[in-house]
Formats: structure tokens, sequence, C-alpha cells
């Protein structure tokens, strides 16, 4: 059957709308035009139009602007993320590594110039923390993003950064620094692992990350939410580290001896 008889063209805008807020939120309208491609016009349509049927909400001024998802965008891929094969894969190495080390953990994995949390063992680790409410971070200027650019190679690595600084400001990040970036990723390169200090969900909260490397790509990134207080940069390298090394390169080698990844 040919599907480019059937295709309908202003759904196919719809979901590139949705993509793009998904992407870039808080999303404003000169951002999502210059995304998208799409007239001003058209977009405010769309927009308008996801809005009303719940997927998008136009946040306030008072709360800073700009276009966000709602929970029903979830909804749209609720049944591929739950079957995919990283989750398969990584969900029982999670929670076996949070019986030895305690504190959360996520794995993340690339979309567009986001991670976003593919699973995590936070309902049964032992150290409770409050969630993040995001599930979806900036690829340039977050531990899970850089540790991921650490393991492509330097051109590519460098490809994506020049990409992310033409979108502007990723995810709504205020304090973007060019240079931030790329010193996490040089010290994801040097040390194996990266780290950003957060003050939400909670004051002094520290993620270390790791990249998931198969067949010299990364994969996904591994990552560790503790506290900076509680779990410092000695102790972290000598009581968890080489835990997490290990839990990434089980999820390397499971998705690899999947009949699907030949």
């Amino acid at each position: 059957m040919d599907y480019s008889k059937e295709h309908i063209k202003s759904l196919s805008k719809g979901l590139s709308v949705i993509v793009a807020v998904n992407e870039l939120a808080p999303a404003r309208v000169s951002t999502l035009v210059e995304h998208t491609g799409l007239p001003k016009p058209t977009l405010i349509r769309m927009l308008n139009t996801l809005v009303a049927e719940g997927y998008l909400l136009n946040r306030p001024r008072a709360e800073g602007g700009g276009y966000v998802p709602t929970p029903k965008v979830r909804l749209l891929s609720s049944a591929y993320a739950e079957g995919t094969l990283l989750t398969q894969v990584a969900q029982p190495i999670l929670n076996n590594l949070c019986e030895v080390i305690k504190w959360p953990a996520e794995m993340l994995v690339r979309d567009g110039l986001s991670m976003v949390i593919e699973v995590g063992n936070r309902a049964v680790a032992p150290i409770r923390l409050k969630r993040f409410e995001q599930k979806r971070f900036p690829l340039i200027d977050s531990s899970s993003g850089c540790a991921f650019l650490s393991a492509l190679s330097v051109p590519d690595a460098s490809e994506i950064l020049t990409s992310a600084l033409a979108h502007g400001l990723p995810g709504g990040v205020a304090q973007f620094s060019e240079e931030r970036a790329l010193k996490l990723i040089q010290q994801a390169r040097s040390e194996g692992y990266c780290f950003c200090d957060y003050d939400a969900p909670i004051q002094g909260t520290r993620v270390y990350s790791i990249p998931i490397v198969g067949r010299s790509h990364p994969i996904a990134v591994l990552t560790v939410i503790t506290l900076r207080d509680v779990l410092d940069l000695k102790k972290f390298e000598s009581d968890i580290l080489h835990h997490i090394q290990e839990a990434a390169a089980r999820i390397a080698e499971g998705i690899a001896r999947h009949p699907l990844t030949d």
C-alpha cells in the first residue's frame, strides 16, 4: 500500500509541533516557528488545537510562559516505552544495583536535544529522594547529556553541540554555558563519569552519570541521584563508581545479546 496517498498533512504538522514542544519545553512561538518551519498563523492554530485537546499547556506569564506538554502526551508512547528492549534489560539490573549502593538510579536515553528518563529504581531503592518534576533534561547542560556526548567521537559531539547552540537555550535553561558543557564532557572523558549539582528537587542534590556504551557508541546513560553533603567525590569513587560501571556494562551486554540488535 502506498501510504503517501493517505497522508494527512495537518496531522503530520500537529505531530511535529508535539515533538518540538516536547523537546524544547517551555517553548515560545518564535522558537517553535524556527524549529518546525511552519508559518506562524498555522503554528498558532496547531498550538490552540493541541491545548484544547489537552496535549499542551500554555503557561501563564507569571510562571515563565511558554508551551509545555501535559501528561496526556505520555499516553502516545506508553505502550512503546513499557515494552522497549532497554527497559526489559535494564530494570532488573537497576533493581539489583540499588540493593548494593542504596541510592536511586535511572537510565536515560537521548531524544533530539534532550535526555529522557527511560527506566529507574526509585520505587525500590532503600534511600528515598524526592523525584525531579520533569523526565526530560537538556542534552548539553545536564550530567546525563554530557556523559552521553563524552562517549561520542569529538567531531560528532562538536556537531551536536553546534546544532544545540543554534536552537538557543535547551529546555528553558537559564544559565546555560558552552564552557560548562565542554568542561563536563571533558571530565566524563577523562574520569569516566561526570556530575552536576542541583538545588532541586532537594537542596544539595548531586547527580553522577556514566555512559552505557555498546559497539563503541553510546546507547544510554546511567545516573545515580545523591546528596553532595552525604556522598562526596572521594566516597563516590571508592564505594559507588565500580558498581555503576559494572551495571552499565551488564546493560550493554544484555542489549548486544538480543537478536534484534544483530
